[in-house]
């Protein structure tokens, strides 16, 4: 790994975690609905080739978050090699795919650099339905994941390609309430992929590509053991807070 100084290093991960807070912005301005645009019920991230966060927007849930890594697993699994410049992953399956319900999907873009897979950037989103038995998707009697929604897919993982699969985004639409209003949210939650996608590779343009995985791999080279910090926040009544 290249050596990297503290200041050039916080310099990076601060640029890296402007992408998502300006891929947050973006996907909460262009949402069709409130439950995205004023409920802020969405999240963004990058991770590394691993699948492993690397930085995060500062309005994400941290459940929004682990679902994430969630996918990435489901995805390499399933896809391996077979990832593509311009794919765009999404599913919201809680059971092979680490999602939270079926409402939060989920959507993760590679960023190629040199013809290798650098970065993926993520995000998920609540939409207000997804089919199943009961308007919104979330409703009690339930007995099957089946009456809550459409999972997307029985095998998690749906590639929509460089092109976009507008047929099966139509197969999704057609399965869901307020089809004009889901498919807002979902070329919302694409447009935030692409957009992220263009600002990592600027970053990685700026600090070369080396220099970008330094925060990553910074992290991750903490050697396994017990660690102990005390910390006493000046903002409030000092309490200690042990970790």
């Amino acid at each position: 790994m290249t050596a990297i100084d503290p200041i050039t290093l916080e310099i990076i991960f601060n640029a890296l975690r402007s992408v998502t807070d300006e891929t947050y912005a973006a996907l909460m301005k262009s949402a069709y609905s409130t439950n995205i645009k004023e409920r802020h019920d969405h999240s963004t991230a990058v991770m590394d080739p691993n699948g492993r966060l690397v930085a995060q927007s500062a309005g994400s849930l941290p459940i929004h978050i682990a679902s994430m890594r969630g996918l990435m697993s489901a995805l390499f699994e399933k896809f391996e090699s077979d990832i593509h410049e311009g794919d765009i992953f999404v599913s919201n399956d809680p059971h092979e795919a680490g999602g939270t319900h079926l409402p939060d999907i989920n959507l993760a873009m590679p960023v190629f650099v040199d013809g290798e897979i650098h970065s993926f950037v993520c995000n998920i989103a609540h939409h207000a339905d997804v089919g199943g038995m009961a308007p919104g998707s979330m409703a009690g009697g339930m007995s099957e994941i089946y009456q809550e929604g459409f999972p997307h897919t029985r095998s998690s993982i749906i590639s929509l390609g460089a092109n976009l699969g507008t047929d099966i985004l139509d197969l999704l639409l057609l399965n869901v309430r307020v089809p004009l209003e889901r498919r807002g949210d979902y070329f919302a939650q694409i447009s935030a992929c692409r957009l992220g996608e263009r600002r990592l590779q600027e970053v990685i343009t700026t600090y070369s590509k080396e220099a970008v995985t330094a925060p990553t791999q910074t992290s991750y080279r903490v050697p396994n053991g017990e660690w102990r910090m005390a910390w006493s926040p000046s903002a409030m009544e000092p309490i200690p807070l042990v970790m």
